[in-house]
């Protein structure tokens, strides 16, 4: 063996086992695993079901993502070894865990969307899949991408385990995917649990809880996370109230099939927010350039397979869709263009949160919601095709990558001479929560590990 070899050899097996390939395998293994759970409605419950579900999931993923913001953030960029900080953040995971689900299957029942038996299984699976979040979460904050595998593999063979003992017992129904999907999560939850480093297992009383530090950061970020669901939710509201159910589940199973393409690049975003709080004490400047060649990169590869899955779609699409309904080719091509839009503002908004401009970063969002939804409102009114909503969602993240880039990042920059490091006086000199412990590493020997 050649030296060359050797050295590419050994370049192979360190990108192999880096933490950001572990993000990205992490992040694609759980998009099949929820590629498969949909794929089962799609061929069970038809269109019309599987825009029911869709409705259900984005509801769950819009509370859970709440969650992993205000709670799973706080736990990567606070110092969670705090013991206030810590019971700070056990109080709310709890009460965000408890409240969100059954706000929303209340709501849900009473516009009839749900059963009362639905309902209640709905309020379960929900909790469970906030508390399994914060698991996992606490996995990354770690940097072991690689065990969210184990957590989501289990999760998913329960799942599907349950779906086929219901189907030979009697019929599955949308309440069966919502009992299957509390199983697999709380599965996942165990596997979690134990899989994470003794230190970060351990709970702590809640006398002292640091309730309001850990708020001021948590709040900011939840809403900021939450964002991007919200949206989702209310597009598959607007699409079920001027096009049906049924026209939900199509544009719902091309958003499946290009699920790949946009899970990968919402997994490198956890890893680059967490790169980006254990690499505060770098200067902006050279994160900033890292950002950009990340958005790049991102954009490029979303749009390069969006592009392949759209070529497919003749014979990969009835295998997503069964015979019941035809995966619209077009609105394939549309989300792979979300996809790579997505990636233009996910760097970004990761780096600005991570220096501390919650605020900022979550007006951004915000600001990109408003086009979106708007656009898609615009396009609904005017009666053009529901098929073209994911590239009419795509204006949004394009203009908030650019507002980010702009306004929030490129001030930072300015105020700052070239060479000088640019930390944000509001999270790294004044807030004594964030400082040595970024990353949950205990020890300054474990912070250079974890590099």
């Amino acid at each position: 063996m050649t030296e060359a070899t050797s050295t590419r050899r050994g370049r192979l097996r360190s990108l192999a086992s880096s933490h950001a390939s572990g993000a990205l395998v992490a992040q694609l293994w759980q998009a099949a695993a929820s590629f498969g759970l949909q794929v089962a409605a799609a061929h069970v419950l038809g269109a019309r079901g599987l825009g029911e579900l869709a409705l259900c999931l984005g509801v769950i993923i819009l509370t859970t993502a709440v969650t992993s913001g205000f709670v799973g953030d706080a736990l990567t960029v606070l110092d969670r070894h705090d013991q206030g900080v810590r019971a700070g953040l056990q109080w709310w995971a709890a009460v965000l865990a408890l409240v969100g689900p059954a706000v929303a299957g209340v709501v849900l029942w009473s516009v009839g969307v749900l059963r009362p038996a639905e309902a209640a299984w709905f309020v379960a699976a929900a909790l469970l899949f906030q508390v399994e979040e914060v698991a996992r979460r606490l996995l990354m904050a770690t940097l072991r991408f690689w065990r969210l595998i184990v957590v989501d593999t289990v999760a998913l063979v329960v799942v599907m385990m349950a779906l086929v003992v219901v189907s030979v017992v009697g019929t599955i129904t949308l309440g069966t995917f919502f009992l299957a999907i509390a199983a697999g999560q709380l599965a996942g939850l165990v596997v979690g649990v134990a899989l994470a480093p003794a230190a970060e297992r351990r709970l702590v009383s809640l006398r002292g809880a640091r309730i309001r530090a850990v708020a001021s950061f948590g709040g900011w970020r939840g809403a900021q996370v939450s964002v991007n669901p919200a949206v989702f939710t209310a597009m598959r509201v607007l699409v079920v109230a001027v096009a049906g159910a049924a026209a939900l589940g199509r544009v719902e199973a091309a958003r499946i099939y290009v699920a790949p393409a946009l899970l990968a690049i919402q997994g490198i975003g956890s890893y680059l927010l967490a790169s980006y709080a254990r690499d505060r004490s770098l200067p902006l400047r050279g994160l900033v350039a890292r950002a950009s060649r990340s958005s790049l990169v991102l954009a490029g590869g979303a749009l390069a397979l969006g592009v392949v899955l759209w070529a497919a779609v003749p014979l990969v699409g009835p295998l997503v869709t069964g015979d019941s309904f035809t995966l619209p080719a077009v609105t394939v091509l549309g989300w792979a263009v979300y996809a790579a839009a997505t990636a233009t503002l996910q760097p970004f908004v990761s780096l600005a949160a991570a220096r501390g401009r919650q605020r900022a970063a979550l007006a951004v969002r915000l600001t990109d919601a408003s086009i979106s939804l708007a656009a898609v409102g615009g396009l609904l009114a005017v009666g053009l095709p529901y098929e073209a909503t994911p590239f009419v969602l795509a204006v949004g993240p394009v203009a908030g990558g650019i507002i980010t880039r702009s306004v929030v990042l490129a001030p930072m920059l300015r105020a700052q001479p070239p060479g000088q490091d640019t930390r944000s006086t509001s999270t790294t000199a004044s807030d004594p929560l964030v400082g040595a412990h970024l990353v949950g590493a205990p020890s300054g020997k474990a912070v250079h590990h974890a590099r």
